[in-house]
């Protein structure tokens, strides 16, 4: 089996059981609303952006894929580059319009999916991608539009392990449900290699990964939900949580740090 099979296997291996979808009554997509705009927070410097700046030029544009609510290219766009960004989901893409208004700064957006859309985005300096290849079953396409959308570089940013891997104890805990061993970011790279024939740069980073609760209702309102817990059972879950619970700066986050990986290869 290929790495991107595996890759897409993997991805298929997390799906929930319609069963327990049935039980609930929320989606465990969902993200509380305070916890939202703290996630979409755009970000000002990490190894990612520096490393984005490096490969553009003077006044280079950038292609921001799966641009979410602009937080790894609003600082970019800031300094002058010119920004076109693609975000299929409406909601992501009214707070893009919304950062980029406040930021003003002029973005391009375009609400499709990518790779389809790739002949409307056209060619630009660097391409990024920043926290969407967990979200990307079919990665090899993904991958080749990237690369031949950009000019001097393409950049991903991206977990060590897929996003959901720290709640693994608690699904089997909770549903006696196993959940996959993957994929994750040494995969990525063996995708990257096997489908575009070159070796990647990688730098692995500690950023500010872990979520951050305003308290414990929001942090369990969020687990219930990824984790496919009925209200009434909302204390279990909490006492469950408890163990793995910290408190930094008055904020609290559940005791796992995966870490984050950039992946950047040059073009031409």
């Amino acid at each position: 089996m290929s790495a991107a099979e595996r890759w897409r296997a993997l991805l298929e291996a997390w799906a929930l059981p319609p069963d327990l979808l049935a039980a609930v009554p929320d989606s465990p997509y969902q993200w509380p609303a305070g916890l939202w705009r703290r996630k979409a927070e755009p970000e000002t410097d990490s190894p990612t952006l520096r490393v984005v700046a490096a490969l553009l030029p003077p006044g280079g544009s950038l292609l921001d894929v799966g641009a979410g609510t602009g937080r790894a290219s609003l600082a970019l766009a800031a300094r002058g580059h010119p920004l076109t960004a693609v975000e299929p989901n409406p909601k992501m893409a009214a707070a893009l319009r919304d950062e980029a208004g406040a930021a003003g700064v002029k973005v391009r957006l375009i609400e499709e999916s990518w790779p389809a859309v790739a002949p409307r985005a056209g060619r630009h300096d660097v391409a990024l991608a920043s926290h969407v290849v967990y979200d990307v079953a079919d990665l090899a396409p993904f991958l080749q539009a990237l690369h031949r959308a950009a000019r001097a570089g393409v950049v991903l940013e991206a977990g060590e392990r897929h996003p959901w891997s720290g709640l693994t104890k608690y699904y089997q805990a909770l549903h006696g449900l196993d959940r996959p061993d993957g994929p994750n970011s040494a995969l990525l790279i063996e995708v990257v290699e096997e489908v575009l024939g070159l070796s990647p740069q990688v730098e692995r980073w500690s950023g500010p990964g872990r979520l951050r609760f305003a308290d414990l209702q929001e942090l369990v309102d969020l687990c219930r939900r990824r984790l496919l817990v009925p209200v009434e059972r909302s204390a279990e879950l909490a006492a469950l949580l408890a163990p793995d619970i910290v408190e930094e700066g008055g904020w609290l986050s559940l005791r796992d740090d995966p870490g984050v990986v950039t992946v950047w290869w040059p073009v031409g």
